[in-house]
Formats: structure tokens, sequence, C-alpha cells
């Protein structure tokens, strides 16, 4: 079922970056915010909100890597998502995740938070994250960045939260890489 369901996904994710209004008015319908509202945005909207329908998660982050900083796109879940986004972080600071994706390039469960600093002060404190999962953007073998799912229970996510998450984010990866280069997926 899930394959039916990223295959027909895929095909809208395309038809939005190609400038389809019908898909993208039921993206817009999505509880899902971005930045802004261009294909790429539309896009992430709906691949987001699907993704909640099989992999719940309390907020959820799409970060774009620039160099060698991962930098907050857009999200869901958050309390203010204005504060949220822009936020950048290093990809070698050791007191986050983020950066063990990049370096590792595959999806990367934390059972719990409390192993790492920031979890515990600084933009993270007071959202309750407990478990976190990341995965990598990765389009055409390219690195692009690292979708992030965060839930406030403990030892939450799976292997197979993090295989399913892998789908979706190919689709997240497609539209980042694809918006410059004015690709349609075939």
């Amino acid at each position: 079922m899930v394959h039916e369901r990223l295959a027909e996904l895929q095909r809208q994710v395309a038809e939005l970056m190609r400038g389809n209004v019908p898909v993208a008015a039921r993206a817009d319908g999505a509880n899902v915010i971005t930045a802004g509202a261009t294909p790429v945005d539309r896009a992430i909207r709906l691949v987001l909100s699907e993704l909640r329908k099989e992999v719940p998660y309390d907020s959820c982050s799409v970060q774009e890597l620039r160099e060698q900083r991962l930098v907050i796109i857009a999200g869901v879940g958050f309390a203010d998502l204005d504060v949220v986004l822009g936020e950048s972080f290093a990809i070698d600071n050791v007191d986050i995740p983020n950066g063990e994706v990049v370096h590792r390039r595959r999806p990367l469960v934390v059972a719990d938070t409390d192993q790492y600093r920031a979890f515990r002060q600084g933009l993270h404190v007071g959202d309750n994250i407990r478990s976190w999962l990341g995965v990598p953007l990765i389009h055409r073998d390219q690195l692009v960045g690292v979708l992030t799912l965060d839930n406030g229970q403990a030892d939450f996510f799976t292997a197979f939260h993090a295989q399913t998450s892998l789908a979706f984010a190919s689709l997240v990866a497609f539209a980042m890489a694809s918006e410059e280069a004015g690709e349609a997926y075939a």
C-alpha cells in the first residue's frame, strides 16, 4: 500500500514542480507550513503531510545543506515556525546528530536525545523532543540536506520508520534539487 501511495505522491510532486495548479491547491490544504509558496515549497508541504500518515511525528524540519551548514527551510509542528526557519547548524557540531546524517548519508535514529546537549538548550528548549530521526535528502547521489523528525516519546522511532522516511525524503530531495534545474520526475 505504501508503494502505491509513494508512486502517486511522486506523480503529484512532479506535477507541482511543473506548476500544476490543481495539485498545488490540494497541497496548500495540508497542515504544513513552509517559508514561501514556490512549487518546491508546495511539494515539500505535500510530502511532509503524507509522511506524517506513515511515520507519526510531533515536529519535522527540512534542512538544506549550504556549504558546511544545514539551514532550516521548512517545517511543521513547531510552536513558532518563524523562529525556527533560517536557523542553521554546523555539520561538524558534536552537540547535535544532524552532521552524522550528512557524513554517513543514511538515516540515524536517536532513541533518547538526552545524549545530545543541543536538545537541552537553545532552540530546542521546551519542544519536548525525546526521540529523533534524521534522514539524508539525496538526489542523483548528491546530498542536498537532511529531513528531521521529532517525537516526545523516547525510543519512538524504529528502523521501519527510518526506511519509510527515506522513501519520502527522496521526493523532498528531488523537489529541492530540481527547482533550479527545472527538472520533472519522469
